[in-house]
């Protein structure tokens, strides 16, 4: 693959050779280009030729990526790119459904499942000709039977006309009970006691006696008489055979296997009730009862509390007294039964009851405000029709291997690959449909495994994962593809995963390489970059000090190059040094009781407060359940009166010595071109404030919303502000185009004729936080806004930038920013300040290890201000450098869950774990020992 002079963002004409069957990693700091270089440069161009094969028709539903700025692009293959934007995901989002694994199960179920009856457990197969003959042949010779159909005869039936109709057409015997009689004159019998149908007999036959000929003729005429039923009776038994998906035992439907059955996406397989979302929404007696230590005279019902709907607080305590409710003891000490009638109600004594209340007034969803007070008091609870499963009762009446679909969905992969395994091996498996069924799930669920998955359920959704396991999920989808001669592109892989997990993940890639594809890696890891075959690293700055090819060879010439931050780190001439004190516990601490979400084994969690504490552990541990989706709920819960439902807890303790939560993760701060950094942290109000207060502004009487391209006045209203306009193609794709009125600058023509210093707005907005800084020198409240995002290390955004475009790392940095001390007096103020604890998801995502000293110095500064900081991590320079740590595991899955080790991290380190190892083997590269 050949690049020249490629100068796309801030890369400076680069020329690079690239061979198609290595391993190639891109590194060097944040900002330096290697996105545009692996992204908008290799994979954009890569995808851009290959939709181009498409036709106009089949483009219009594919994403077209801009054609790079390069002078020439040579022997690009197409490209699959594995990115940190993996979207959102949706409620029916599951990592079955991600892999693509839900697709060829469901194959397999409607190929190789057994339909077992859904009441009484019978087999059921559709029947014919042929297995009616079949039960014929296994009776003994010389059995009499006889051939008919079931016919219903109902009260109102009249009975001599069904027993003409029944002589015109040939049959002269009818069976009713056990009697067997004829109908030559006279009405049909009457069914026997408790039955509804009779039987007319087609032919009476005796075994090994019967013309072939003619009994297959009695059984086809059986079953078009009998409207797909046949009855076989002898002496002992009667049989009765279906030719459609009915059981013969009970006569229950049941649906004909078919994959669109067993997907829960399809209103097909759907379940009826929850509509394949495996919930139903219900009333939360948690939200309704936020304060279960209130009595009901003293508001416990919130919903009741306002005075439009006080009424029906009033009529509860009018006949709590016959329903022998007290209405002045405190919710939580009410009898389940006493706490039922209250939610039921009583209509006849006046009163409705919360859930008649809420379905009155879903009949006022038509109003906004009605529709966003139901949300305040209603939540999710699982189905109780499918139990979660999301699947109607007939699709899960098929089984494979004694388990229905979403029993094998419920296993952990690793148990669900050996049960198919083992039933790959079975002769119901035997033949070549059976294997071409089975072996593609086999094929995923071993890549699942491979990258250390095998603790995940297929049916656990999509949204519940940590970072670092959804990308891996979405490079299982890569691996699984089985393409060559294909340029995959991944965008830090690494990220989420401890380090003693990161050898499968480089085996993984490497198992790409060898199927004859050229894999090229954005990453910062060291092991991933030792394992590579080629390394190129950019830089030697961000921004417009970066751009350039500093090295390009074997991983371990990199530490001869004189400019790369990168060799000097592999080389050990930098590091991260362990402070030499840290901070004591205060005392102070915020306790989680009894956590069971997920894998969590009903686990208590002391966190100190005021301090840098880490919660690691290896990938799948429940580090991402304790924090994100237990403690922020449920903090949130009772500092802030959310409503956002938290995984199972007994307790939250401490919450007296914080003032304030706030989650600093990856998600973006903006989705349109409007948002951008300096609005984000109100930089933007300061910098227009100083072009209003120009002179040739005043003349103009210019006032600060004169430059903002959110508002009508200053802005270019031919594109609204947004620099760009939409051209519909109509079954083309639609063409993104420079706005041809502003050019781009988002303003109007009067607006850019007032400067500031010789810039104009447009020109202030596309300089770089660093360039900004020293260009507002005499604008002391505008570099106050401005220095927090270079103490983070992003100085190399620009201005205008827009958020859309940052990387989650960078996101999350920008999010720091925003709660990083202006000045340095502030710095130095404990009490300026409300005590707040920051809650961080892997917050060296997208670092390079010279960017990890940068964030480690803010942590630093918002722990010295008094702040508590509670970090998910796995990187180990940041581990050297906290205060506590809380290692969960020992491993993944069903074997993690647990806390194993806490303490400092010396402490930490002397722990047999594999958090202790990777922090033993830190403190030696640093020269320091874990015992000091």
């Amino acid at each position: 693959m050949r690049l020249r002079g490629v100068r796309v963002h801030n890369l400076k004409g680069v020329d690079l050779d690239l061979p198609r069957d290595e391993l190639i990693v891109f590194t060097g700091v944040s900002g330096s280009g290697k996105s545009s270089l692996a992204f908008d440069t290799l994979y954009a161009e890569g995808q851009r030729r290959y939709v181009e094969t498409f036709s106009p028709y089949a483009r219009q539903f594919l994403e077209t990526l801009d054609k790079p700025e390069a002078d020439r692009i040579e022997n690009l293959p197409p490209a699959i790119a594995v990115s940190q934007r993996q979207g959102r995901r949706s409620s029916r989002s599951t990592v079955g459904s991600v892999t693509e694994v839900d697709d060829y199960l469901a194959v397999l179920y409607a190929r190789l499942g057994r339909v077992m009856c859904m009441k009484c457990g019978t087999e059921v197969r559709p029947a014919d000709a042929g297995s009616v003959v079949a039960a014929i042949e296994a009776l003994p010779g010389g059995t009499r039977y006889q051939i008919g159909f079931p016919m219903e005869v109902r009260p109102e039936t009249d009975r001599d006309a069904l027993a003409a109709m029944l002589r015109e057409e040939g049959f002269l015997r009818v069976r009713a009970g056990d009697r067997v009689e004829t109908i030559e004159e006279g009405p049909i019998p009457s069914p026997a006691d408790g039955e509804t149908a009779i039987d007319v007999i087609v032919d009476r036959l005796v075994r090994g006696r019967e013309d072939p000929g003619r009994r297959g003729d009695s059984i086809e005429t059986a079953f078009d008489r009998g409207l797909g039923r046949c009855r076989l009776i002898t002496d002992e038994h009667t049989l009765t055979f279906y030719r459609g998906w009915r059981c013969a035992s009970c006569g229950t439907e049941h649906l004909a296997p078919e994959p669109r059955l067993f997907r829960s996406n399809s209103p097909i397989g759907a379940c009826p009730s929850c509509k394949g979302f495996g919930r139903v929404i219900d009333l939360d007696m948690d939200r309704i009862v936020p304060d279960p230590s209130k009595s009901i005279e003293g508001g416990a019902i919130a919903p009741w509390t306002t005075p439009k709907y006080r009424e029906h607080l009033d009529d509860l305590v009018r006949v709590a007294p016959a329903l022998g409710i007290p209405t002045d003891r405190p919710f939580k000490f009410l009898e389940p039964e006493q706490v039922r009638a209250i939610v039921e109600g009583a209509p006849r004594q006046g009163f409705l009851g919360l859930r008649r209340f809420f379905a009155w007034l879903e009949r006022k969803i038509y109003k906004m405000h009605v529709r966003v007070f139901l949300s305040r008091w209603r939540g999710y609870r699982t189905c109780p029709d499918c139990q979660g499963a999301r699947l109607r009762p007939e699709a899960l009446a098929v089984k494979v291997a004694g388990r229905n679909i979403a029993e094998l969905a419920a296993l952990p992969i690793g148990e669900a690959r050996a049960v198919l395994d083992a039933f790959a091996a079975s002769e119901a498996a035997a033949g070549q449909v059976a294997r071409r069924a089975i072996d593609p799930v086999l094929a995923r669920l071993g890549y699942l495994g491979r990258i250390g998955l095998d603790y995940l359920t297929l049916d656990r959704q999509a949204r519940t994962l940590s970072g670092g396991e959804a990308r891996r999920v979405a490079l299982t989808r890569a691996l699984g593809s089985g393409l060559v001669n294909t340029l995959y592109v991944l965008d830090e892989p690494s990220i989420g995963l401890h380090p003693s997990d990161i050898d499968r993940l480089a085996a993984a890639l490497l198992d790409l390489r060898d199927r004859g594809n050229a894999v090229v890696v954005v990453e910062h890891d060291e092991a991933i970059m030792r394992a590579a075959d080629r390394l190129v690293d950019v830089g030697p700055g961000a921004g417009s000090a970066g751009g350039r090819i500093l090295y390009d060879g074997p991983p371990e010439g990199v530490a001869l190059a004189p400019e790369s931050a990168t060799g000097a780190f592999l080389s050990r001439r930098r590091r991260v040094v362990p402070p030499a004190r840290r901070r004591p516990p205060s005392g102070e601490t915020l306790t989680l009781k009894g956590a069971s979400g997920h894998n969590l084994k009903d686990v208590d969690v002391s966190f100190p407060l005021g301090l840098i504490c880490v919660v690691t552990g290896v990938s799948g541990s429940g580090k991402s359940t304790l924090v994100d989706q237990t403690l922020y709920p449920a903090l949130l819960r009772r500092l802030k009166g959310g409503h956002e439902p938290a995984e199972p807890h007994r307790e939250l303790l401490g919450t007296g010595a914080i003032d304030d939560v706030v989650l600093v993760d990856q998600s973006p701060i903006g989705r349109s071109a409007r948002s951008n950094p300096v609005t984000y942290l109100k930089a933007f109000d300061e910098i227009r404030r100083a072009f209003a207060g120009t002179h040739e502004a005043r003349l103009r009487d210019y006032g600060p919303s004169r430059f903002s391209f959110n508002v009508s006045g200053g802005r270019c209203e031919a594109c609204e502000g947004n620099g760009y306009q939409i051209i519909d193609m109509q079954f083309l794709t639609d063409v993104m185009v420079r706005c041809p009125e502003c050019r781009g600058t988002r303003f109007r023509a009067e607006t850019l004729e007032v400067t500031y210093r010789g810039k104009n707005i447009a020109e202030v907005l596309d300089l770089t936080v660093r360039e900004a800084f020293a260009f507002f020198k005499n604008r002391p409240k505008v570099q106050e806004k401005l220095r927090p995002l270079m103490e983070v290390g992003l100085d190399y955004l620009r201005l205008g930038q827009p958020a859309s475009t940052l990387s989650g790392g960078e996101a999350q940095r920008l999010k720091l920013a925003s709660y990083l001390p202006t000045s340095g007096a502030s710095a130095t103020r404990k009490s300026a300040r409300p005590a707040t604890l920051f809650l961080l998801d892997e917050p060296t995502t997208g670092l390079h290890p010279s960017d990890v000293l940068t964030l480690i110095d803010c942590l630093n500064t918002l722990a010295d201000l008094g702040h508590s900081l509670i970090v998910v991590e796995h990187n180990p320079e940041l581990m050297l450098c906290a205060d506590w740590i809380i290692d969960l595991g020992p491993g993944a899955g069903s074997d993690g869950g647990r806390v194993v080790a806490e303490g400092p991290p010396e402490e930490v380190a002397r722990a047999d774990t594999p958090t202790g190892r990777v922090l033993a083997a830190a403190f030696a590269a640093t020269g320091a020992t874990p015992d000091r």
